[in-house]
């Protein structure tokens, strides 16, 4: 046999190799993914809520210049143009829904009447989400009627066409405003 050189000084050393990981390494790595989920789903609660009150806010804003646009396009209802446009009711005591309707009750008063076959549609808002408060040109409402009159189009906000109105909508930590003008300019905040 031969034996292998070695230069002088120089020791050999022998390679222990080990593979895998020990067992203080698995419960660290196991302990920061635990960490991290957990971490995740406290929070997917409250992203979840949030988006539903988004989502909330964008659909009562498209509804509202959905009637505007019903209004331009003199879109019949029960087979007839509404004669007083088209438009969208809120109500504060109602909070879980509004509604869009054709004001057809041929009175003058452009505004939601209960039990004349107005209705076109109610919108259920989303588990978690209320209609917290109504402003009408800044003071304080239990409800308000948004009427589009066609061919103007001319926007009225509680009978007047002057006014602005602002419906707040929350999930109980955020709010949301769904904005109308006079112009009928819609706008969420």
């Amino acid at each position: 046999m031969q034996k292998s050189i070695q230069p002088r000084g120089v020791k050999r050393v022998k390679r222990n190799l080990k593979f895998g990981f020990t067992l203080i390494e698995l419960l660290v790595s196991v302990f920061i993914i635990a960490l991290i989920t957990g971490l995740f789903l406290a929070d997917y609660h409250s992203i979840n809520k949030r988006q539903k009150l988004i989502v909330a806010a964008q659909k009562m804003a498209s509804d509202i210049k959905l009637a505007q646009q019903f209004s331009l396009g003199s879109k019949k209802h029960n087979g007839s143009t509404p004669s007083e446009g088209w438009g969208v009711y809120v109500n504060g005591s109602q909070d879980g829904s509004y509604i869009i309707f054709a004001d057809n009750d041929g009175i003058g008063g452009y505004e939601y009447t209960a039990g004349l076959n107005e209705e076109f549609q109610t919108v259920n808002l989303p588990d978690g989400v209320v209609i917290s408060s109504i402003l009408v040109n800044g003071a304080p409402a239990n409800e308000v009627n948004i009427v589009f009159l066609q061919p103007d189009p001319t926007t009225f906000i509680n009978n007047d066409s002057a006014a602005n109105a602002q419906i707040v909508l929350s999930n109980g930590n955020t709010t949301k405003t769904v904005k109308v003008n006079s112009l009928g300019l819609v706008d969420v905040n």
